[in-house]
């Protein structure tokens, strides 16, 4: 028994499991599923803002189980990492071999177990869970109810393992394909719009983008491979990017949208003072590991990631836009385009009731997410590019927020077929919310045979697999 209180990075989800267990290894894992608890989840680093790790039973903390190792089998060299390994771990013991990861997430803080359930992603590339080769699973694999580890490393288990939300059994280990560590050079440009920023792709397919709110116009974080560049240029321009971005930026919206709590100075600071800490086009070289990282985790916040494919995303964009307009200013005009389409999804006036309800206080960052072999990641299944539409608060109370945020990811859901990030924000109770999978019903069986009596379940996970038939 115990009395903890676990609170995840974001401080909106709140467990008080009975047990709260840290394992030292594989067979105390395999004694805990044999005491057959009713309910099981795992918990990571706690950045997810999805209630993921909801339990009022057993809740697993794997930070005892974080060895890596790189091996080299066939001719390809892997690394082998356990569940509670942090991915800045891996990345350190790849780079003493000349090697990284194929993809990177903005937050190396996070566990291999907790970034591959959610679909962690960069930035022009798949999402990590792609490259998982094989996964070490403690589960109920059988008739009889009886713990077992299984390793999956072939066919739709290996998809469904890939990203599972914790609910297939306790991630032990993964196998992740490597790359030559490579260098990336990246520079900071405005662009003239959506059109302008997809065209740069060809040449800079690594980069992120920015719709900056009350100024309403794209910055594009141009990102392609490179020859290695200058070190103390790097240097410096890392010690740029987190005293004036990771720190600056963010201590001056917490001064003026938390603490001043002042849309006119908001205003002003997207349009008068944030274009003025941009280095516009000073292209700067450094290792990837580095480069495609952010200090994304200095401050607590509250995010919500919707996906769309490309031929949606400026559909999806000019939404985003009136929609952040409206909820600023109740006597916004929406563009003819937008209040059509927000009228065939009968949604016109829900978007009444949010006029003047919110301030957006953050750039609305927009990634492109290649797609995966997986079965229900964010950007599985098909062939076309996936934009991940990335929604950002830093202010509480997070009412007024999460009331914009819930109507986007409807409207997106009706009218772009968007998918909410698992890991991220979700607003699950909203049925309209979520997202068509194509191999939602096969990852089901599988989810099933893995784990028959529903141990590795909860209300979230259930009702994401029972959503649709």
């Amino acid at each position: 028994m115990t009395d903890a209180v676990i609170r995840n990075f974001g401080g909106n989800v709140e467990v008080r499991p009975q047990r709260y267990v840290s394992p030292g290894t594989e067979q105390d894992v395999l004694t805990l599923l044999a005491n057959h608890p009713r309910q099981v989840r795992v918990s990571g680093t706690r950045h997810a803002w999805s209630p993921l790790i909801q339990t009022d039973d057993v809740l697993i903390v794997l930070d005892r189980l974080t060895d890596v190792r790189v091996v080299h089998t066939a001719g390809r060299t892997l690394v082998k990492a356990q569940g509670g390994c942090p991915i800045w771990k891996v990345l350190e013991a790849l780079n003493e071999h000349g090697l990284t990861l194929p993809s990177v997430g903005l937050i190396t803080a996070q566990t291999v177990a907790g970034a591959i359930s959610t679909g962690t992603h960069g930035s022009g590339r798949s999402s990590l869970s792609h490259f998982v080769q094989e996964v070490r699973l403690a589960c109920y694999d059988g008739k009889d109810s009886t713990p077992r580890i299984v390793t999956i490393s072939a066919g739709p288990e290996l998809k469904a393992a890939r990203c599972s939300l914790g609910c297939m059994g306790v991630i032990l280990e993964v196998t992740f394909s490597t790359v030559p560590q490579y260098h990336v050079c990246e520079q900071l440009m405005p662009v003239k719009g959506l059109e302008q920023a997809l065209e740069q792709e060809a040449d800079w397919p690594l980069q992120q983008f920015f719709l900056i709110p009350h100024l309403w116009k794209f910055y594009t974080q141009r990102r392609r491979i490179a020859p290695a560049g200058n070190r103390l240029v790097a240097d410096l321009y890392r010690f740029y990017w987190m005293l004036c971005m990771d720190l600056g930026l963010h201590l001056l919206v917490l001064a003026t949208a938390r603490y001043l709590a002042s849309p006119r100075c908001v205003r002003a600071l997207f349009r008068r003072i944030l274009p003025c800490f941009i280095f516009q086009r000073l292209a700067v070289t450094d290792r990837s590991d580095r480069q495609l990282v952010m200090q994304h985790d200095l401050f607590r916040h509250l995010e919500e990631e919707l996906f769309v494919r490309r031929q949606h995303l400026s559909e999806a964009l000019q939404i985003v836009e009136e929609v952040l307009r409206v909820a600023d200013n109740p006597l916004h005009v929406l563009q003819p385009f937008v209040r059509g389409r927000l009228a065939e999804a009968n949604l016109l006036q829900q978007l009444d009731q949010l006029g003047g309800k919110w301030t957006h206080h953050y750039p609305i960052c927009i990634r492109r997410v290649a797609p995966d072999d997986t079965l229900i990641s964010m950007s599985a299944g098909g062939f076309d590019d996936w934009y991940a539409i990335s929604l950002i608060t830093y202010t509480e109370p997070r009412e007024p927020f999460l009331e914009v945020a819930a109507f986007l990811a409807k409207a997106l859901g009706v009218l772009c077929e968007a998918r909410p990030h698992w890991g991220k924000w979700f607003p699950w109770h909203e049925s309209q919310c979520v997202p068509q999978h194509p191999g939602l019903a096969e990852f089901r069986r599988i989810v099933e045979r893995h784990d028959p009596e529903g141990v590795f379940s909860n209300a979230f996970v259930k009702h994401i697999l029972e959503a649709h038939p």
